[in-house]
């Protein structure tokens, strides 16, 4: 049984922070609750993941295409992996008639920081907000792959609809915050705390996300703080964004904390952290 729990949460784990850093925008239950599942399709989900890693870049573009959500989004990883030739089609497949293609290609785009779907990814995104009818989840799930994007590609010019973006919910502020933070706006801080202030696990760990992306100070400190987070995923999520970072002593003393964590899941991590800096 100790086998099966260590495996399962194993699973968990890789599904959590694969919907986190990309997709989790609205699922207060992603944390520490419901999000159980069954082994079965969290082997499922990483085996897509394996076989897509094979695919050349025309096959993985083909599969970004499948009205299967998995194979498409492992799709996109396998359409980064190949660097920015990739950026050529994915800009074409801005003008796709598919939703779920054209989302597919701004979160490509963002990975890939080709400088150029700066401009069509920040008109989605104002076309998103600027929209009256009443948003569904697809659209909530289309304008956050926006704001991520426009984040990850640090596009000045998208400053004002990133602060527009920051006035919806508190997943679109926790994106949008994260982005703004990217963009080294003086108030993105501020606007950070506040979404690492929320009560819901899955809005600090947008956050968190985010911030194992950037490498500056201001990132390592609240990336430090958050390793005492009451969240194990947002723990997690905050051992792994500390990796970026040069060992210091406070880096180490946070390890070492980690090294005793409550969760095995984070232990794990850590042990995995201080493996790679060779440290005993």
């Amino acid at each position: 049984r100790a086998i099966v729990e260590i495996l399962l949460e194993q699973s968990i784990r890789q599904q959590i922070h694969a919907c986190q850093s990309d997709l989790a925008f609205d699922f207060g239950f992603l944390g520490e609750t419901v999000f159980f599942g069954s082994l079965a399709s969290a082997t499922f989900f990483l085996g897509v993941a394996a076989t897509a890693s094979a695919a050349t870049l025309d096959e993985a573009l083909l599969h970004l295409r499948s009205e299967d959500v998995l194979i498409a989004d492992a799709a996109v990883e396998e359409i980064v992996a190949a660097g920015p030739p990739a950026a050529d089609s994915l800009l074409l497949f801005l003008g796709d008639p598919r939703r779920d293609v054209r989302a597919g290609a701004v979160r490509g785009l963002g990975l890939l920081g080709d400088p150029r779907a700066a401009a069509p990814v920040r008109a989605i995104l104002e076309s998103s907000l600027s929209d009256a009818t009443p948003d569904t989840f697809d659209d909530r799930y289309f304008r956050i792959l926006a704001i991520q994007a426009l984040g990850r590609l640090k596009d000045e010019d998208s400053r004002a609809v990133l602060e527009r973006a920051a006035q919806g919910d508190a997943f679109e502020r926790a994106h949008a915050a994260v982005a703004l933070f990217h963009l080294a706006v003086p108030d993105a801080p501020a606007l950070l705390r506040a979404s690492l202030a929320d009560t819901t696990s899955a809005i600090r760990g947008i956050v968190v996300e985010g911030l194992g992306e950037d490498r500056s100070p201001e990132a390592r400190v609240l990336l430090l703080e958050t390793t005492k987070d009451a969240s194990w995923t947002v723990r997690d999520s905050a051992f792994r964004g500390l990796r970026g970072f040069p060992m210091d002593p406070e880096i180490q003393s946070a390890l070492a904390r980690g090294a005793t964590d409550a969760s095995w899941l984070v232990r794990a991590t850590v042990a995995e952290g201080m493996a790679a800096r060779r440290i005993p």
